[in-house]
């Protein structure tokens, strides 16, 4: 079987794929990175804060230094170290255009995987993979749609963060929900230390109920979504990042961003 797996090329992703790749040996695969927002290292806005330790902080202070040694440091692989030791071509493209599309039909994949992937897929792209596009949305579907799905999951006073597989089609995280694994929140971190945690959870979800049948040839039962139940708020505004932090978690603790890096072999903050 052959397998395209689309993401971003930040820390959260990184994790995922760090589950994902070694349950995928075996298999034909490449990925496809796209390049998140940079975020704002402005501590004025948690969330765009949050976003760039996540995505261009990663870069330079972990990603980058990693990079340069000739064997991994830590437990956790870099997306270069990735490649080099699963044998697996990451692709810098947008699949739905262009010479993107044109790398993903030479690539015939019989199946797409997008694991925090932001990108929309449009025909002819989502008709291409013989076994469908399959996504892992990081909340629980149809009450909680959209990319912070998250924040808006803790704001509506739930105590477990949900990880959901489902088929993609042309809308936002509209397709038939396949499964769904919770994780309960733990209220003395930050929201950045769940998210490495859930979409760890929904890729083992992937391998375990999804990825036997597949290989075999045959799409995995989904149920429809209830759109009378569906909710798709946007990114949080001021007022509800404020809320946010209040009442449920701050976004970021650099305590817990330093477990991740460090599970790189990354020395952040430096150490003498």
């Amino acid at each position: 079987m052959r397998i395209l797996v689309c993401t971003q090329r930040d820390l959260v992703a990184c994790v995922a794929l760090n589950r994902l790749l070694p349950g995928l040996d075996g298999y034909t695969v490449e990925v496809v990175l796209h390049e998140p927002p940079s975020g704002d290292p402005d501590p004025g806005n948690p969330w765009e804060r949050q976003r760039w330790f996540e995505g261009a902080f990663a870069r330079h202070t972990i990603f980058l230094p990693m990079d340069r040694l000739p064997h991994p440091a830590g437990e956790l692989l870099t997306f270069h170290h990735l490649a080099r030791r699963h044998a697996v071509r990451f692709h810098a493209i947008d699949v739905n255009t262009g010479d993107g599309y044109k790398i993903a039909c030479n690539f015939r994949p019989d199946l797409i995987l997008c694991v925090r992937f932001r990108r929309v897929f449009k025909e002819p792209i989502l008709s291409l993979p013989s076994l469908g596009v399959l996504n892992l949305h990081p909340g629980a579907l149809p009450q909680f749609a959209g990319l912070a799905a998250p924040v808006h999951t803790l704001l509506a006073g739930k105590t477990r963060l949900t990880s959901t597989l489902h088929v993609s089609y042309s809308g936002i995280d509209t397709g038939p929900v396949i499964a769904s694994v919770d994780l309960p929140v733990d209220w003395t971190r930050s929201l950045f230390w769940h998210l490495p945690p859930l979409y760890v959870r929904g890729v083992d979800l992937f391998l375990r109920e999804a990825l036997p049948g597949l290989a075999e040839g045959s799409r995995p039962l989904a149920r429809p979504q209830d759109r009378t139940r569906r909710r798709y708020p946007h990114e949080p505004t001021p007022k509800e990042i404020t809320v946010f932090e209040r009442r449920c978690l701050p976004f970021l603790d650099e305590r817990d961003y330093m477990e991740v890096a460090r599970c790189f072999g990354a020395d952040w903050p430096r150490t003498k």
